[in-house]
């Protein structure tokens, strides 16, 4: 895929932004959600990245990606993620609107290679490397159901 950085950072910034006019949990709020997948795969606890600080943030500067981390948008368009102070390296799956897992990418730690969606997603799921395949969570997988709670 080739295109202009501007154009790369443009997209990324589209989709960082396209959640900014949902609600969203107050700022000293942390929402965290289990994730109930096709195949009985279960996620506990996972925190939830709704606003642009909150996504902007992800995973940055951590030693362990913990219970991973959901970055959820309201529409599904195309995504891109990179790795800029993150000290650990993440895969990225990429979730449709109607809850298929439809792509993982793996991402080096410290980088600022882009990662893209293969189609547009309204959620995107980051776990330590290796963790998608641990859990059984491939492309195909379904995104059944999520119960969110704000700590």
């Amino acid at each position: 895929m080739s295109a202009s950085p501007g154009l790369i950072l443009g997209g990324f910034a589209l989709s960082v932004l396209a959640g900014a006019g949902a609600v969203q949990p107050a700022a000293n709020s942390r929402e965290r959600c289990t994730l109930y997948f096709s195949g009985n795969i279960t996620l506990a606890d996972v925190p939830v990245a709704r606003t642009p600080a909150q996504m902007a943030q992800g995973l940055m500067f951590r030693k362990d990606a913990g219970s991973g981390m959901l970055f959820s948008w309201p529409e599904a368009e195309p995504r891109v993620f990179w790795m800029r102070n993150t000290l650990i390296p993440l895969s990225v799956g990429f979730i449709s609107a109607d809850g298929t897992l439809f792509n993982i990418e793996d991402m080096t730690a410290e980088t600022d290679d882009y990662h893209y969606s293969a189609e547009p997603a309204t959620d995107a799921l980051e776990l330590a490397q290796g963790e998608f395949a641990q859990k059984g969570l491939r492309p195909g997988v379904r995104l059944l159901n999520r119960e969110c709670r704000s700590d």
